[in-house]
C-alpha cells in the first residue's frame, strides 16, 4: 500500500489524475520508473522544449530503498521531494 497526500496537501495538486498515479505506482511497473538522474535529463529536455515551464514533476523510484517519490525539478537543475509514497509494503 502506498501513502497518498491528503486532499489539502500541496503535493495532491501536483499528482493530477489518481487513476494514472495508481498505474504508475503499480508494482508491476516499478522497472519503468526513472531514477532521479534519468528524471533530471527528461526535465532538462522538457525545459528546452517549452521555455514557459517553471517546474516539472516526476514519480521516481529510489534504487536504495525502493520508495517512490514525487519530485520536482526547477530550471536551474535543483530538485525537491514533494512527497514520499513509500515502498508499497502492506
Amino acid at each position: 500500500m502506498f501513502h497518498l497526500p491528503t486532499a489539502d496537501h500541496k503535493a495532491r495538486s501536483l499528482i493530477g489524475d489518481l487513476a494514472s498515479l495508481a498505474e504508475t505506482l503499480n508494482p508491476a511497473n516499478a522497472l519503468r520508473l526513472p531514477s532521479i538522474g534519468n528524471a533530471r535529463m527528461k526535465a532538462f529536455a522538457g525545459f528546452e522544449a517549452d521555455k514557459a515551464i517553471r517546474r516539472i514533476c516526476y514519480v521516481i523510484i529510489r534504487a536504495d530503498t525502493g520508495e517512490r517519490w514525487l519530485i520536482s525539478f526547477g530550471r536551474k537543475g535543483g530538485w525537491r521531494k514533494e512527497w514520499n509514497f513509500g515502498a508499497g509494503a502492506a
